[in-house]
């Protein structure tokens, strides 16, 4: 939770700071514990099941939570409570950008065998996902978030433990071999 919470991915507010704390008093006063605050109506036709059920924020009282990019975490917007960058729209991050962060953490801390699990996803899934890579050769040469990645691994030397590791896709396998090729040909 301390690093969602540095990271701005949840944001933490007393209670009392509740857009519906002054109409739902009772409510809030009763929370003892952990508690997700969306309610679900099993027999209404739109019910699509629990996966929305932090949109509405959770307790651990006496302290309200909300995720960004939740319909708790866009009212606080509108009500003013997260301004600034803690109020920009979310944007997507390319899982490769995601990597390169992790293996340069994972390199601090000298995990080599976690910078070699990720390298060993492949281009295809680090860059493309189920329809594989959308890009050449030289496209993936210029992209800053791959040449890092790739710098890493040399660094380390956790080449040997991405081709060892059970996820690795090796090139005779692939659909584009000169793609995956170069992926393994640091």
């Amino acid at each position: 939770m301390n690093i969602s919470l540095r990271c701005g991915f949840t944001y933490q507010f007393p209670m009392d700071r509740h857009p519906d704390r002054s109409e739902r008093s009772p409510y809030f006063d009763s929370l003892t514990e952990f508690t997700g605050l969306r309610t679900f109506d099993e027999e209404s036709p739109e019910f699509d099941g629990y996966d929305s059920w932090l949109e509405d924020g959770y307790v651990q009282p006496p302290l309200l939570y909300c995720d960004a990019g939740t319909d708790l975490w866009r009212r606080m917007v509108a009500a003013g409570e997260l301004r600034g960058p803690d109020a920009a729209p979310l944007r997507p991050v390319p899982l490769i950008d995601v990597v390169r962060d992790i293996a340069v953490a994972a390199e601090k801390e000298q995990d080599r065998d976690l910078i070699g699990l990720w390298y060993s996803f492949g281009c295809e899934t680090l860059l493309g996902g189920p329809a594989g890579c959308p890009y050449d050769i030289d496209e993936l040469v210029a992209m800053t978030a791959v040449q890092d990645l790739r710098a890493v691994v040399r660094r380390t030397e956790a080449l040997s433990l991405a081709e060892s590791s059970p996820y690795a896709s090796p090139a005779e396998f692939a659909d584009d071999q000169d793609l995956e090729s170069w992926w393994w040909q640091l």
